[in-house]
């Protein structure tokens, strides 16, 4: 490693608290680079900091602005509070914020800047990039993306408030989109989670030659199996092949999708249990049409389930599938089943192709019979798949991601000589 920088860190959120994969990861780097570098945490968060366990506190010094007000605008007050420290931020040496919430922030700064490029939310108000929730959107503009948030809440139909609290956050968002377009040459660089999320924002007009891809590194505690443990045989028992869904109930997740493949899966004469670890608005939809398709007794929902409880899941599946419906950044669950051994099942969307590799199969997204198709496939040569996670999986070790970020960090603060 390279000499210590004095880094002023901005997470998504809170570290240490529960909540999403951004947040998670933004735990895990704090964990991980302040061995090797000076870190100042800014947390500018509607969470209560009181709830969450900081990581590497003995390492790290924070500065917390918790329980922030979500009106008149949730993003709005966080990038405010952000923007009185911004004196603070100016005497380091390297500023990196983990959330594309910060640009504005970033772009009025004189210290070099590192932005991470984990969402859509500097050119999407609902940071999905699908336009009318229905195909790939190429850019925004102020009337279409109103008119998309609009459509996109009635075609949902998630609950009344749940679509009336999300639509009132996009349209608040639109002039941050293209504040954030509008200022993308004044940071000066970029971090974005996979090759798809790099050549969306350059094909925006984020500046390609600033955009360095950096993945997300595997979190050790699912690392649970060994080759002594599990030789990749398990489905030559007399069990039901166990298949494994981790994440939100939500429409865009395509849960739906997998549950209308079950069907044609056991159609097609095989042994088969799902698990569904997650909870969402759309939850309720999901068990009529299970019920639907009478596979209530082929369905074990599993409810929102503890971080700490995970890993456990993982081992207990003999494949994961992710029937997603959009280009999501990374995928951290992707992840979280390469380093439990457990091979994949993948929508070919966004980068899952670079995630996965040769440790499962993919998929056309939305569409029953292609992940029908693929399980075959996966079944037919198992323990190829299975044998292939350990080699593919280092490029996403902790180490080795770590080494890209301190790398990332030394070559960014050399900007100000």
């Amino acid at each position: 490693m390279n000499e210590r920088l004095d880094v002023g860190f901005i997470p998504a959120e809170c570290p240490g608290a529960a909540g999403t994969g951004a947040v998670r990861t933004s735990t895990l780097l704090i964990e991980r680079l302040s061995k090797h570098h000076d870190l100042t945490v800014y947390v500018s968060s509607q969470m209560d900091a009181s709830s969450a366990t900081l990581p590497a506190e003995d390492r790290v010094n924070y500065v917390i602005h918790d329980n922030l007000p979500k009106l008149p605008h949730p993003l709005t007050n966080k990038i405010d509070t952000l923007e009185g420290e911004i004196d603070a931020l100016e005497r380091h040496e390297l500023i990196h914020s983990y959330s594309s919430a910060f640009m504005p922030v970033l772009a009025e700064l004189e210290t070099p800047t590192l932005s991470t490029l984990n969402s859509y939310l500097p050119v999407c108000p609902k940071g999905d990039m699908m336009y009318h929730g229905e195909r790939k959107c190429s850019e925004p503009g102020r009337l279409k993306c109103a008119s998309c948030i609009s459509s996109t809440a009635l075609k949902r139909r998630q609950g009344v408030d749940s679509e009336l609290r999300s639509g009132y956050v996009s349209l608040g968002q639109i002039e941050f989109v293209f504040e954030s377009i509008d200022r993308a040459w004044d940071i000066d660089a970029y971090h974005a989670l996979s090759p798809h999320l790099a050549q969306d924002f350059g094909a925006i007009g984020f500046p390609d030659s600033r955009i360095e891809v950096i993945p997300h590194f595997y979190d050790e505690t699912f690392a649970t199996i060994t080759d002594e443990e599990n030789d990749g045989s398990a489905l030559e028992s007399d069990d039901p092949i166990t298949l494994l869904y981790v994440g939100a109930l939500q429409d865009i997740k395509g849960v739906h999708v997998l549950v209308r493949s079950l069907s044609r899966i056991l159609s097609r004469g095989y042994d088969v249990e799902l698990h569904i670890a997650g909870s969402g608005p759309y939850e309720q939809q999901l068990h009529e049409l299970a019920h639907e398709l009478d596979l209530e007794n082929a369905i074990q929902w599993l409810g929102y389930v503890d971080h700490d409880e995970l890993p456990t899941v993982y081992e207990n599946a003999d494949a994961f599938v992710y029937p997603g419906l959009l280009d999501e950044p990374f995928g951290r669950v992707l992840l979280e089943a390469l380093s439990s051994r457990t091979p994949i099942l993948a929508a070919d969307v966004g980068s899952t192709d670079y995630i996965v590799g040769p440790a499962g199969e993919q998929f056309m997204t939305g569409e029953p019979k292609a992940l029908a198709d693929a399980f075959e496939r996966l079944v037919e040569s198992y323990t190829t798949y299975y044998d292939a996670i350990p080699a593919h999986i280092e490029q996403f070790a902790p180490e080795t991601v770590e080494q890209q970020f301190s790398d990332r960090y030394h070559a960014v603060a050399s900007m100000a000589d």
